[in-house]
């Protein structure tokens, strides 16, 4: 266990900066995000703050924020920092300012500049290790790209258990994916608690970015879902504690989260993860209601996402109603209703509009608010709420009617009871809640169902008679008229100088008479009472207008429906009933607008009134006669005294009825039902037949005068009514009437106009509030007067955008700029130049106030929503100042004087405005455009050159716009020439060579940092390519060089579709170019191709194949491959990875690409060693001559490794494999490859490098030919080409030959046809190495096509056997011959038979004077037995004598060779096929033979003996060994009467062999065996004599087991103890096997046995081991003697055997061995081998199951318990133990013998032997039962 001192010695290691270990501070600085390792180790910090301060000045210009680490970070003091030496204090302010670093740099990670800005930070402050949690955090937004694995590679051991899930993915290199993060996120509390810290402190400092936003809010999102999931495991006690464990991690950064008001993305988040809350757990009220109450808080920036949010908070909820503080916020925001609908689609928003209906009511109550009521209209009409919730929120407004005490009640600004009586009867007319409204007022109580039939059914219809005498009525009139009475007498009587309320002064009884009639309409007795009063003049009706003029201004007014219909009604009476001697023309304007009004009740009444008009005209028609005229009522008067009433346009009489007649009557059904209806039917009837109007009966109903002076009419009154709803209703219905009305508009509605635009906001919105109107609407109508042919309206709105006469009305502003863009399509060309010019001047103008911010705001809106013409855009473009001189402010002196140049602001951001515009506009027409564009590239260009300052957005701008104008032109085969479709399809637009200035675009690739720029150049420069070629070829061949370091090394997709369109836009036609100019296209390729092979490395890895292979199927891939692989070569020498690159480019295309390439490739090399290179000089940088062998072979090299890969052989077969047509292509193509080839190997003669490389091409390309070809082919090399060439090629041949791939009838008459080729080479060749891999082919085509031509192979043979092959000294040339005649005898077999004597001695004597010298190695070995199984296989009969007596020795000397386990199977195999392909007779003989010949082989053989291979030990008894297994297998595959017959020969080698020890120990030398070899060669032998046993009976056998006792038994003294152990060891393993079935055997052995007992001297060793081998023997034999089980061996043993049971109870059989064997108790103490013994005995005793004997066996164990020697008495007690153990009581009932020596055992002077006594004693206790204590005393 570590001490104390041991473990604060290890603390203060781990934190241990090394400042003293050298080699560790050099790993440290060696650690780099962007660099390797070695090379950062050699980086100083200098070279490094160079580097890294480029990227944090490039970030500065990005951002100025990053300006704050100017003195800190990256200062020049910085380089001397010293984590490891400041204070704790200076490290944590150093923290955070590295932290507040890292928060703003996230935003920017993938530039280049932050990587280089953080490597300082990693470098010189180490923040990998001091700020970890900071960093991993800052880049694991970004944990799929490149950059965070490198990050994972510089991370320190130690680090916060929030990132050990980290681990595996450091380890392997890999990036962690999403699920990962999210699961430690779910499961890793300190993990989510640092990115939930960490998120927050990058947004409490306004630093945070979208990618950060949306990574944490997923990442949280799915880890509270998870979490929650996890919750509600358990019991629901478990369950509610986890989930309130959940809420308290994740609420706290919520709660901070959604109080950060400047961080809208952040607040989106915290709404998704709130919404995963609530609907994934019950919340409780209170908490779901502070949930609201937060998300709604501040949420200005994120209302839509808010809003979904608190749809699905406020789902959960079983509370219907809302709070205060959550009403107000939702009702703020813009558009609610819309956004609500937009929701239904996708959430269920009823609960939501439910709780705000419901709040807006019960705040209304108190308040009221007409917005609010409206809100609750447009809330219901949505249809966002099922029927039932519907109900539930119309409940508590019938409620709130029902509690008020009257609907008159009266407010000073708002009439709550009315409005939500107007509320009752629209939603009534909606066809999708009316239905739900009538049901709900049905079914309600009594006084709630009286008050809706009050609202849906109108007021009572008012009449003279007053007939209303029902019981309601009478309580309703006696209710209301108190009130009434008191209103009517504040009334004044008379009015003082009022003729009409229509008048634009302000009237002073209009309230007072209004007040009333709200009182009175319900009433009809009241109602008749207030029509009576005089103030009104009923009387006077006909002739003043101030009677009609008050019921206008009610029906007209935003007054409740009832009160307007009661109004409609009262017209209506009059005329009915009344005579009026006037026209009442007035009225008609009016009647015409409440036509139109959305109350279906109100449209009911105003037909009736028109009803009653049409009704009173007509009778006035018939009446008077046609030329009569009426006084008109209200002339002069109708709105006020001179007040506009003299401006009014008047129609005659007639004319107003057939107006009505015609007009309005016939339309009024279709009125009622849709408030649209009356103004169309006006509009149409307006309008003249080629305008839409309608026509009856082929002619047109009204004449032009009539229609124009029914459209004054209206249009005077429309301009002078006070009524602003009137004007908004009824200015649709004229101002779309344009022939018609022009002059009438111009006249009367302009002043309208103007006066409008004068107008302040503010009392445009005091009319239109007081008429309940959308002011922007009233707005939009009145502007709609101005049309694109008026100029003098054109020209108010000209005027009113202008800067000088800004209007300060919002309102007219924003109306003025919509109906400019609305009209623009139809303005004259030059107005649409003076508007675009103003437009454009008012944008950038400096105005700064609210009005001047809107102005700019359309202006610029409407200049990018227009369609602007060519001649605006170039008057735009024309505009521009040239800021290559310097801009617009200075003069021209300045300009030339002045370095650097000063641009204004403002010249940029008229630039930027004007491109931005003409962007927004460009069509194809605009091809003119392209001069000026390109000037402002030019300009751009000059102005970058002389200030260094880059203008990127404007470059962009241009650019883009050019290649807009040219995509959207259509193309004619001549290139200069774009088809303007835009004004004549046919008419042809030239493109001149100045207006598209390519060297501009050209300097923008090379010069610009932005990579937009670039692409936007590289765009444009491909489309000019496409459109006209000739203006880019001179300057295009810089594009792919500067494209190099620049947009192809970058990863982004968009990068690389740059570079493909570019590419597939220009190399086409370069290469048309180069090909049209007649000469070789070679010098402008290659300069091509070299301008790729310098950006080779800058291509990401994962394009860089399709790049390039793109490039060359542009440029020709048969034609040039070879060039850019030459090109790969030449510029990478050196480098694996470019090599890998070409063999994969090279393998993208097939054979026929490939040979092609190889044979230019070849070509170029031969050029270059040509006297007049051609095009090799553009190719090959490093020109090879004669004498430069390292060039050629250089190049060969690399050709070899481009075509060595195996995929060009396999697809080099399948061509051969398919049409004839393919391969008459391929075959001349391979041929002059190859004569290329050699005569490349001609040109170096003496080189053996170049001459060894082109044996390798040679390799290459021959392997995939088929074999006809290949045949046919090597026929010719061998006839025509050198030695090594025909070796080679050979080689080739012997690997087809050897592929088991290929068919086995491929090639075969060819190869056949081709062995006395291959005979010739093996016969007439010196070179070892042909001759040897000839005879491989001969082998291979043996082997495959022997059998089809015997004749030809045995002719071959002969080749084989000579000198040259089989005698020859090589031992390669002897194995592949003795192999390839194992083939033939395979093939040929008997037929071989001729050629035996020649081969047969060779191989046996070869082999075998190789292994006497200790030289034979494997290969040699295994060929010559694989001959040797062959000829034992197919020619047995050839082997036997003197050659079968040879193999044998051949195979015991190799069985103690070094090798001979390696040699075993082999030879195993070779002796079991002697086994059983040779006669037995003769094995047998030849086995006895050779039996001295293997005894003798061991260590003698092998001394002083080296041998090839790993050093083994000898193993000299493995000869003895397998001489005994073939015995074995002779025997196993002999039949049974085979054996019997030759049963001497089989005794007479048993006897050999149970001989071994005799012959090895009798007399000992240095040679002998060793015991544990003798051992293993016996039980070789048993095993053999078991094999032999098992296949005879009885009969056979028992003479054979005699006389092996007596031959052992007659020996000599000496030579009998040997013979006899073996013997023995025979028998014990005999008596084993067989048990029982052979126990009479015993009778041969027990006299032998007993007396070997007597005799044996246990102090020999060899009498030792000869006892123990008896004693096994017989315990064997006693141990099955009746156990009744027999050997499972199959055999013929059984037969003839009597099988006795109870062999050893006869007292014959028992008295010869018992006492032999109970007297070797006293040599087994001797001995110390009392336990053989002891077994023995207690077997014998068991066996002998007789009384008589048992006493026996007892009194001779007695007796030796009182020896004088300790060990017996020991060994007689442990043999008592033994037997009371196996017979138990049975033997104990000799007990009363045993008692005397048992007490005299007691008292032992032996400590032993007294407690083993004691042992014996306790068990006899446990077998009887009963303790022997009282029988010992």
């Amino acid at each position: 266990m570590a001490t104390s001192l041991a473990v604060q010695l290890a603390q203060i290691r781990s934190h241990s900066t090394n400042a003293l270990d050298l080699k560790a501070q050099k790993k440290a600085h060696s650690t780099s995000l962007l660099f390797d390792s070695h090379y950062a180790a050699t980086q100083d910090y200098n070279t490094l703050y160079q580097l890294c301060q480029e990227g944090w000045q490039e970030l500065c210009r990005l951002d100025n924020r990053f300006l704050g680490f100017a003195g800190n970070l990256f200062s020049e003091q910085s380089k001397l920092e010293d984590r490891t030496q400041m204070t704790a204090a200076q490290n944590e302010n150093l923290n955070n300012v590295l932290e507040n670093f890292m928060g703003l740099i996230g935003a920017r990670l993938l530039l280049k500049p932050a990587l280089k800005a953080i490597e300082w930070l990693v470098r010189r402050f180490r923040i990998h290790e001091y700020n970890t949690t900071c960093l991993i955090l800052t880049f694991l937004p970004y944990h799929t790209s490149s950059m965070f694995s490198s990050l994972l590679t510089i991370l320190p051991e130690r680090r916060h258990p929030a990132f050990k899930f980290l681990q595996p993915y450091i380890q392997s290199s890999s990036n962690p994916p999403r699920h990962a993060i999210a699961y430690t996120a779910a499961n890793n509390q300190y993990f989510f608690n640092a990115l939930n810290t960490y998120t927050l402190r990058v947004c409490r400092c306004e630093q945070q970015y979208p990618a950060l936003l949306s990574f944490w809010s997923s990442i949280t999102s799915e880890a509270v879902s998870s979490m929650l999931d996890q919750s509600r495991l358990g019991r629901l006690e478990l369950q509610k504690q986890h989930q309130e464990d959940v809420l308290r991690r994740v609420m706290p950064p919520l709660e901070e989260g959604l109080a950060m008001s400047l961080s809208p993305d952040l607040r989106v988040g915290c709404y998704m993860i709130l919404a995963v809350l609530s609907s994934k757990t019950n919340l409780s009220e209170e908490l779901l209601a502070a949930m609201m109450e937060m998300v709604v808080h501040s949420w200005k920036d994120a209302t839509h996402a808010g809003l979904i949010c608190l749809v699905v908070l406020t789902q959960q909820r079983h509370a219907m109603t809302l709070s205060n503080n959550i009403i107000e916020p939702v009702l703020a925001i813009e558009h609610l209703v819309d956004e609500l609908v937009l929701l239904n689609d996708h959430y269920r928003v009823e609960k939501l509009v439910l709780g705000l209906i419901l709040g807006i009511l019960k705040r209304l109550g108190r308040t009221g608010d007409s917005d609010r009521i409206q809100l609750i209209r447009l809330l219901l009409e949505a249809n966002l709420m099922q029927p039932s919730l519907v109900t539930v929120a119309l409940n508590p407004v019938l409620r709130l009617l029902q509690s008020t005490t009257s609907f008159h009640h009266q407010r000073d600004e708002f009439d709550t009871p009315s409005a939500l009586v107007d509320l009752i009867a629209c939603l009534s007319d909606s066809a999708t809640v009316g239905p739900t409204i009538r049901s709900v007022i049905a079914e309600a109580d009594t006084e709630t169902r009286q008050i809706g039939f009050d609202i849906l059914g109108g007021s009572l219809v008012w009449s003279r008679e007053n007939p209303e005498d029902d019981q309601m009525h009478h309580i309703t009139d006696a209710s209301n008229t108190a009130p009434f009475e008191d209103i009517v007498r504040r009334i004044p009587t008379q009015t003082a100088f009022e003729v009409s309320l229509l008048s634009h002064s302000e009237s002073y009884i209009f309230s007072s008479l209004l007040d009333a009639f709200l009182e009175a309409y319900q009433s009809p007795k009241n109602l008749y009472t207030f029509v009576e009063l005089p103030v009104l003049r009923k009387s006077h009706a006909s002739t003043e207008p101030f009677f009609f003029s008050f019921f206008v201004r009610v029906w007209c007014g935003p007054h409740p429906t009832p009160a307007r219909v009661a109004a409609l009604n009262v017209l209506a009476d009059y005329l009915s009933t009344e005579n009026i001697v006037a026209d009442v023309q007035l009225l008609l304007p009016y009647l015409i607008h409440v036509l139109a009004d959305s109350s279906s009740s109100v449209r009911r009444a105003a037909t009736e009134a028109v009803i009653a008009m049409a009704s009173f005209y007509d009778e006035v028609g018939t009446l008077c006669r046609e030329s009569s005229a009426l006084p008109v009522l209200g002339k002069g008067q109708s709105y006020g005294q001179g007040k506009g009433s003299d401006r009014i346009a008047l129609l005659p009489w007639q004319t107003v009825g057939i107006f009505l007649q015609e007009w309005l009557v016939p339309r009024l059904e279709e009125c009622q039902l849709h408030a649209e209806r009356v103004g169309w039917s006006i509009a149409n009837k307006l309008s003249t037949t080629a305008e839409g109007g309608e026509v009856e009966n082929g002619q047109q109903r009204f004449k032009k005068s009539l229609r124009a002076s029914v459209f004054t009419w209206l249009c005077s009154h429309v301009a002078n009514t006070p009524v602003y709803a009137v004007r908004a209703r009824l200015l649709p219905m004229l101002t779309g009437v344009s022939k018609t009305g022009q002059a009438a508009a111009t006249t009367l509605l302009k002043p309208m106009l103007a006066v409008t635009i004068s107008q302040s906001q503010g009392d445009i919105e005091m009319h239109c509030q007081r008429d309940h109107l959308d002011a922007s609407q009233y707005v939009k109508c009145v502007l709609e007067i101005a049309t694109p042919n008026d100029k003098e309206s054109i020209k108010l709105l000209q005027e009113c955008i202008s800067t000088a006469q800004a209007n300060t009305n919002r309102l007219v502003d924003v109306a003025v700029f919509r109906r400019l863009r609305s009209v623009w399509p139809h303005l004259k060309a030059q107005t649409q130049n003076t508007l675009g010019g103003i437009m454009l001047d008012l944008v950038l103008s400096d105005g700064r106030s609210h009005g001047a911010t809107l102005r700019h705001k359309e202006a610029l809106d409407t200049l990018h929503n227009v369609k602007l013409s060519v001649d605006t855009l170039q008057s735009f473009l024309q505009s521009c100042p040239n800021l290559a001189v310097g801009g617009s402010r200075q003069g021209a002196k300045r300009r030339r004087t002045t370095s650097p140049l000063h641009v204004s602001e403002a010249d940029i951001k008229r630039i930027s405005l004007v491109l931005e515009v003409v962007e927004s506009s460009v069509t194809n027409a605009h091809l003119p455009l392209l001069g000026k564009l390109s000037k402002v590239m030019a300009d751009l260009q000059g102005y970058k050159q002389h200030s260094g300052i880059e203008l990127h957005y404007l470059e962009l701008l241009a650019m883009n716009t050019m290649r807009s104008i040219l995509e959207q032109s259509a193309v004619r085969p001549d290139p200069f020439f774009l088809r303007d479709w835009f004004t004549d399809p046919l008419q042809c637009v030239k493109v001149e060579r100045n207006e598209v200035r390519v060297d501009v675009l050209v300097d923008c690739i090379r010069n610009s940092t932005d990579s937009q720029v670039q692409h936007a150049a590289l765009l444009l420069v491909s489309l000019l390519a496409s459109i006209a070629p000739e203006l880019i070829l001179h300057d295009v061949m810089p594009i792919f060089t500067f494209m190099g370091p620049t947009v192809m090394k970058r990863t982004d997709d968009y990068s690389a579709y740059v570079v493909k369109r570019t590419m597939d836009s220009v190399i086409p036609r370069i290469m048309d170019s180069l090909r049209k100019r007649g000469k070789d296209p070679m010098s402008g390729v290659s300069e091509l191709l070299l301008s790729f092979v310098a950006a080779f490395e800058h291509v990401p890895l994962d394009r860089r194949l399709t790049l390039f292979r793109s490039l060359v199927e542009m440029i020709g891939v048969d034609e040039f491959l070879f060039a850019l692989l030459l090109l790969l070569h030449n510029k990478f020498l050196h480098s694996r990875e470019a090599l890998q690159f070409s063999i994969d480019l090279l393998n993208c295309y097939g054979v026929e690409s490939q040979l092609q390439t190889a044979d230019h490739y070849l070509a170029t090399i031969l050029d270059a060693l040509s006297t007049k290179q051609t095009f090799s000089t553009h190719l090959l940088t490093r020109l090879p001559t004669k004498s430069s062998e390292e060039a050629v072979l250089d190049l060969l090299s690399h050709l070899i490794l481009l075509l060595g890969d195996i995929r060009l052989v396999a697809r080099m077969s399948q061509a051969f494999a398919q049409e004839e047509n393919q391969v008459q292509i391929l075959r001349p193509m391979i041929s002059h490859i190859t004569n290329q080839t050699l005569a490349l190997s001609r040109r170096f003669p003496q080189s053996p490098t170049v001459n060894e490389s082109c044996q390798k091409l040679l390799d290459i390309l021959l392997s995939g030919l088929p074999m006809m070809d290949l045949v046919t082919m090597l026929q010719n090399l061998l006839d025509s080409a050198d030695t090594e060439t025909c070796l080679d090629a050979l080689k080739v041949f012997e690997f087809r030959l050897g592929d088991r791939k290929i068919t086995p009838f491929s090639g075969q008459e060819a190869c056949l046809t081709f062995l006395p080729k291959l005979c010739s080479v093996i016969e007439g060749s010196d070179c070892r190495t042909s001759r040897r891999v000839a005879l491989a082919c001969l082998d291979h085509i043996v082997e495959r096509y022997g059998k089809k031509d015997i004749d030809a192979v045995v002719r071959a043979t002969g080749a084989m056997v000579g000198s040259k092959c089989l005698g020859a000294e090589s031992e390669e040339v002897r194995v592949t011959s003795l192999l390839c005649l194992s083939t033939v005898v395979e093939v040929v077999q008997d037929e071989f038979g001729p050629f035996i004597p020649r081969t047969l001695p060779k191989a046996l004597v070869a082999i075998s004077s190789r292994i006497e010298m200790g030289a034979c190695s494997k290969h040699l070995h295994s060929a010559t037995y694989s001959f040797f199984n062959a000829l034992l296989l197919h020619t047995p009969w050839a082997i036997a004598g003197t050659h079968l007596d040879l193999l044998l020795k051949v195979s015991h000397g190799s069985a103690n060779t070094n090798l001979a386990e390696a040699f075993l199977a082999e030879r195993r195999a070779t002796l079991e096929l002697v086994a059983r392909q040779i006669e037995s007779k003769e094995c047998c003989a030849a086995l006895e033979r050779t039996w001295a010949n293997a005894m003798a082989e061991g260590p003698e053989v092998m001394k002083n003996l080296s041998f090839p291979g790993p050093r083994m030990l000898s193993d000299h008894k493995q000869a003895l060994k397998e001489q005994l297994l073939v015995l074995e297998n002779v025997l196993g595959h002999l039949s049974k009467s085979s054996i019997g017959r030759q049963i001497p020969a089989f005794t007479r080698l048993l006897v050999k062999a149970f001989d071994l020890r005799r012959i090895q120990f009798c007399s000992r030398t240095e040679d002998s065996y060793e015991e544990k070899e003798v051992e293993e060669v016996e039980d070789a032998s048993n095993v053999a004599a078991m094999a032999l046993v098992v296949k005879v009976n009885d009969k056979i056998f028992r003479p054979v087991f005699a006389q092996l006792v007596e031959w052992a038994a007659t020996s000599s003294a000496k030579a009998r103890i040997h013979r006899q152990t073996t013997i023995y060891s025979f028998f014990l393993r005999f008596f084993e096997h067989f048990k029982s079935i052979v126990t009479n055997y015993a009778v041969l052995i027990i006299e032998d046995a007993a007396n070997i007992l007597k005799k044996s001297v246990l102090t020999c060793e060899a009498s030792r081991l000869l006892w123990i081998k008896v004693i096994k023997t017989l315990q064997a034999c006693f141990k099955h003697d009746q156990d009744g089980t027999f050997c499972a061996t199959p055999g013929d043993l059984l037969i003839g055997v009597n099988v006795e049971s109870g062999f050893w109870q006869s007292p014959s059989h028992f008295g010869l061995i018992s006492q032999v064997l109970l007297n070797q108790i006293e040599q087994a103490g001797e001995a110390s081998a009392a336990g053989e013994v002891i077994f023995a005995v207690t077997e014998l005793a068991v066996v002998a199951d007789s009384a008589d004997h048992h006493k026996t066996v007892n009194r001779a164990v007695l007796q030796h318990m009182r020896s004088d020697i300790a060990t017996v008495r020991l060994a007689a007690v442990m043999c008592q133990q033994s037997l009371t153990a196996r017979l138990g009581e049975e033997w104990l009932a000799l007990l009363p013998e045993m008692l005397p020596f048992i007490s005299e055992l007691q008292e032992d002077d032996d400590e032993k032997v007294e407690r083993e006594t004691l042992k014996w004693i306790k068990q006899s206790e446990e077998v009887l039962g009963e303790s022997l204590a009282p029988m010992l005393q």
